[in-house]
């Protein structure tokens, strides 16, 4: 949640989280907490000893699959889930290497992680449902819809339809992006425990349920927080090759004929960037009195949000010739659209399949 989103090297590092120093702390130690989500929690074999958590919400209706973001588990779904399953069927997994999953040294090909998804499908009985998916699993989705088209009704991609063979724009970008003040990471006393850092998070974008702070970050026994969660290295080491392999070459995904539906977070103004955020950016609320204060941070700003709106256009250009039943929704908001803008994911989660 904290780090800056760069979509170009999300495919390579979006699935090995970075562990921080963790902050020292007299927090007595923490009672047992119980995940308020009213979902069942199953374990399904997708091969010999590779078991993965899958979410189930219940409900009734077209049934809907949700994806979680690379670094992500099912419980980013926990607040979004319950309202989903008032009408509809709504079970959500975890991939492999993610906590609550196997964590292999193998499986992680674009290609594997789809038939995975596949598995899963069969074996708690979704007919036909609408995949919604999250960044990483964007590309999941592409497979889906290229492989398994005839098994779908629908793709929601929520901030996941990149062209991420498209590196063009980032050396200009990343060389504006660094002359504008981004959020902070955590310190110390954000680290004391899963409430502090809650309370950060809140202060950048959103920290999302409870489940999905705790599965991202490692909490002590004493109720501190340790740092970010990382596989092990040979784990990270089985993914990057993975995702260094797919993407090294051009980069020409099968185009889907699935019907799809592609939001984007992008901010409508200046203002709006450092207010709510974007795909790359966080909010950062403490820019803009800068950028009141200071016409050289404020023409920065502005040169910002037009690369950003720039770049997001292509990518929906880019979206819009891949998926030829496909069309693009603007929210503008931080990259987890599902924590920073969950009303409004909603509503065309909602729109897309009563649509179909």
């Amino acid at each position: 949640m904290i780090a800056q989103v760069n979509h170009r090297a999300l495919v390579v590092t979006a699935m090995a989280l970075l562990l921080t120093t963790a902050a020292s702390s007299t927090t007595p130690q923490e009672k047992e907490w119980r995940d308020p989500s009213p979902h069942s929690v199953k374990l399904l074999e997708v091969e010999t000893d590779v078991r993965l958590e899958v979410l189930d919400w219940g409900g009734s209706g077209r049934p809907l699959l949700l994806l979680a973001g690379g670094g992500d588990t099912a419980h980013v779904f926990d607040d979004l889930a319950p309202t989903l399953a008032r009408r509809y069927r709504v079970v959500g997994l975890t991939r492999r290497g993610h906590p609550g999953s196997s964590a292999p040294l193998t499986g992680y090909a674009v290609a594997r992680l789809a038939d995975d998804i596949m598995r899963v499908m069969d074996a708690v009985g979704l007919k036909t449902p609408v995949v919604v998916g999250h960044s990483f699993a964007g590309e999941e989705m592409h497979a889906l819809g290229a492989r398994y088209a005839s098994r779908l009704a629908g793709l929601v991609y929520v901030d996941a339809a990149f062209d991420r063979g498209d590196d063009a724009d980032s050396e200009a970008f990343n060389a504006v992006a660094r002359t504008v003040p981004a959020a902070p990471g955590p310190k110390a006393a954000d680290l004391t425990s899963v409430r502090a850092l809650r309370a950060y998070l809140d202060t950048y974008g959103g920290a999302g349920p409870e489940a999905h702070v705790r599965a991202r970050w490692v909490v002590s026994p004493d109720g501190s927080v340790a740092g970010r969660y990382t596989p092990e290295k040979p784990v990270i080491q089985a993914m990057t090759k993975e995702m260094r392999a797919a993407f090294s070459k051009p980069y020409a995904p099968p185009r889907i004929s699935v019907p799809a539906l592609a939001i984007y977070a992008i901010p409508k103004s200046a203002d709006d960037l450092i207010r709510r955020g974007s795909s790359d950016r966080l909010p950062f609320l403490e820019l803009a009195t800068q950028a009141a204060n200071d016409p050289a941070v404020r023409e920065r700003v502005e040169k910002l949000y037009l690369l950003t709106r720039e770049r997001v256009r292509n990518h929906e250009k880019w979206f819009e010739a891949f998926a030829e039943r496909g069309r693009v929704v603007e929210l503008s908001g931080t990259h987890h659209l599902i924590i920073s803008n969950p009303g409004e994911v909603l509503q065309q989660i909602e729109s897309f399949v009563s649509s179909l």
